[in-house]
């Protein structure tokens, strides 16, 4: 059926995309054929119906046969963000900052998105349900943090150690989970493909299992064919065991089970998960340059004398945990100390061309550990990041310039030749 002519009902049609987008799901093996069919050029069309339903399913359909849009501008755009726990707040300050100065939401400025941990919190927040925006993001971060993680009486410690003996979690896991899925919600990280500007973009846990730990990707995308990440992933958790699974840090809320897979916080193995982000955006634009690399730590301080490779305690972890077990002290030191973020930026800066990739990622005043709430500290945190941005603003500015530049009409031309030559 041609779902293009006009005197096709809507209910028919609507009924249609229905049954393929459905196929596509239970059986991904007939994306072959259904692309042999013509399915991505039909979606193609359907995406710009004038009923909504239909864009929706034409979108998700698109999603799901690996199509990729020609990019907007002369290569990818792509952004990282690290974990970090509370100190996402600097992220979605700087990030606010892009968006002021561009005049564009931030998912209208990059390609592919990727977060872990707290990183994955704030992309999620951004597709989410709520549809929040970045000064929405900062005011749940902070609800969030509070309920979570307010300064802990002596009956909280000790009620935090005995979770610690029984789930392996410090912290109150169903209140945890309770919370996501308010603010969150149940959509699916693939439905996300039916929003207008949302661009490519991932979420990374880490699976553990006897034989072996590796990273795991959550997608809002799949590959066209004959494409393959070196990372194992899936398109179908929701949003907020996405970022359960992302933000599983041992000790802190315990393990997560999803699909018969037990996920840890995706820092474990990429804290600072910028060198996936771009094996993803490689996988989908092989034959295209790199526009801009923007990545965002959660802050460093500068009171260091340790070489590099060695790890940074917070004195607010250590007081917490003074009252508690061995094994919630052990975890949380490493939990809480910088992940080898700025090892994957010195392999970078080394490998990317100049021009094209830039690190964001301030000193702070004092070293916050991922759980801080006090408004003093918090209120540092924020000064913190202020004053930062104001020292690089050049930079940002030339961020926001090379995130704004359109692919030239010779670009154009040349592409629309390659999609006529080889699909696509």
């Amino acid at each position: 059926m041609d779902l293009r002519r006009k005197a096709i009902p809507v209910e028919r049609q609507r009924q249609v995309l229905h049954e393929l987008v459905d196929k596509l799901e239970r059986s991904p093996d007939e994306k072959k054929f259904a692309i042999q069919e013509g399915a991505i050029e039909l979606l193609k069309e359907l995406q710009y119906a004038p009923d909504k339903v239909i864009v929706e399913h034409a979108r998700l359909g698109l999603a799901l046969l690996g199509y990729v849009p020609p990019l907007p501008g002369p290569g990818i755009r792509i952004l990282s963000v690290d974990g970090g726990g509370i100190r996402g707040l600097i992220v979605a300050e700087l990030l606010r900052r892009i968006e002021k100065m561009t005049g564009k939401k931030i998912f209208e400025l990059f390609d592919m998105v990727c977060g872990v941990s707290t990183g994955a919190i704030l992309l999620c927040a951004l597709t989410s349900e709520k549809n929040l925006t970045l000064d929405e993001s900062i005011i749940l971060y902070k609800k969030m943090s509070h309920k979570m993680f307010h300064r802990p009486s002596p009956l909280d410690k000790i009620t935090g150690a005995s979770r610690m003996v029984l789930s392996h979690a410090y912290y109150d896991i169903e209140l945890w989970e309770s919370l996501l899925k308010q603010y969150l919600g149940y959509r699916r990280i693939i439905d996300t493909s039916k929003l207008p500007n949302v661009p490519k973009f991932c979420c990374v846990s880490t699976t553990i299992c006897d034989e072996h730990i590796e990273a795991h990707v959550f997608r809002n995308y799949t590959f066209p064919l004959n494409a393959h990440s070196v990372y194992s992933g899936s398109h179908t958790a929701r949003m907020w065991e996405v970022v359960r699974a992302s933000s599983a840090a041992p000790a802190y809320f315990g393990d997560f089970q999803l699909d018969g897979q037990l996920h840890q916080d995706g820092g474990i193995l990429y804290n600072n998960p910028t060198a996936v982000a771009i094996h993803e955006a490689k996988c989908l634009w092989p034959n295209e340059p790199i526009q801009c690399v923007v990545s965002f730590g959660t802050g460093r301080t500068r009171t260091r004398d340790w070489k590099d490779g060695q790890k940074i305690i917070s004195k607010n972890i250590i007081e917490q945990t003074s009252l508690s077990s061995s094994w919630k002290t052990k975890f949380l030191r490493i939990l809480d100390s910088a992940t080898d973020t700025e090892a994957t930026h010195t392999m970078l800066s080394d490998l990317l061309p100049p021009g094209r990739y830039f690190r964001f990622n301030p000193y702070l005043t004092e070293f916050l550990s991922m759980v801080e709430t006090r408004p003093e500290k918090i209120a540092q945190l924020e000064r913190d990041t202020t004053e930062y941005f104001h020292r690089n603003e050049d930079k940002f500015e030339l961020v926001s310039h090379l995130l704004t530049r359109k692919r030239s009409l010779i670009l154009k031309a040349y592409n629309a030749m390659l999609r006529a030559t080889f699909g696509g």
